[in-house]
């Protein structure tokens, strides 16, 4: 049985404040449960009903979990998990830099995309949504405990790195089937709504253009299906 203490604690981890207060996040669901169980992050503990097959749970009932789950439709399983604290070290020679990226969704997506395709590393700007916010991390489907994540200024990181080449995703840059490719490079893309920066574009770098129809008239493409589409490019 849950506590009141318990069941306020972990309720009151969907808001980032508390996240950071407690060093605690949730992972909800059968599957990434799972993945987080089988990877090198931290379990605080497992909340769920006797339907759950796992090991190392306190059996709660299905009106408790509903209490602190964060979905509609609660899957068996919660588990409060301890957050890592990261450091800016970069492993891999493609690195995607986001800029502003608002919605949960969308960099959850991103990040299951960096999975996908071997991208290792992300770096995010401070005022980029949290990626142990619940929405992303479901939407991430447990790619989160692969891609190793930094919030930090962008340009920072950019002069720490200056050995990467940036390649900086715009709407009227040179088409992807035409650029020039380098072993060692930073793709940058920016928010929804106002993509990326100024005072970012105003860097040195490589300008990139997903080509669009003679015919279309979208003004742009979503952040999450570009970086598929760039992605799946370089």
């Amino acid at each position: 049985m849950l506590t009141k203490n318990q069941i306020k604690l972990i309720r009151s981890l969907s808001l980032k404040k508390n996240r950071q207060k407690h060093g605690l996040f949730i992972v909800e669901g059968e599957k990434l449960v799972n993945e987080v169980l089988s990877s090198d992050w931290e379990v605080e503990g497992i909340y769920a009903t006797k339907e759950w097959l796992g090991e190392n749970a306190t059996i709660i009932s299905n009106n408790d979990l509903s209490r602190i789950s964060s979905l509609k439709t609660p899957n068996k399983v919660v588990a409060v998990v301890k957050i890592k604290k990261g450091t800016l070290d970069i492993n891999s020679n493609t690195v995607l830099a986001l800029d502003g990226i608002k919605d949960p969704g969308n960099l959850g997506t991103i990040i299951r995309l960096a999975d996908w395709f071997g991208v290792e590393d992300i770096i995010c700007s401070n005022d980029c949504v949290d990626y142990l916010n619940p929405k992303v991390v479901q939407s991430s489907m447990g790619s989160f405990t692969r891609v190793n994540l930094n919030y930090t200024s962008l340009m920072d990181a950019f002069k720490k790195y200056s050995d990467y080449k940036l390649l900086m995703t715009v709407l009227n840059g040179t088409p992807l089937s035409e650029m020039t490719n380098a072993d060692k490079k930073i793709v940058v893309m920016g928010s929804e709504s106002k993509g990326i920066s100024n005072k970012i574009l105003e860097l040195t770098s490589d300008k990139i253009t997903i080509p669009k129809s003679k015919s279309s008239k979208a003004e742009s493409l979503n952040v999450s299906v570009a970086a598929a589409i760039i992605l799946s490019a370089i």
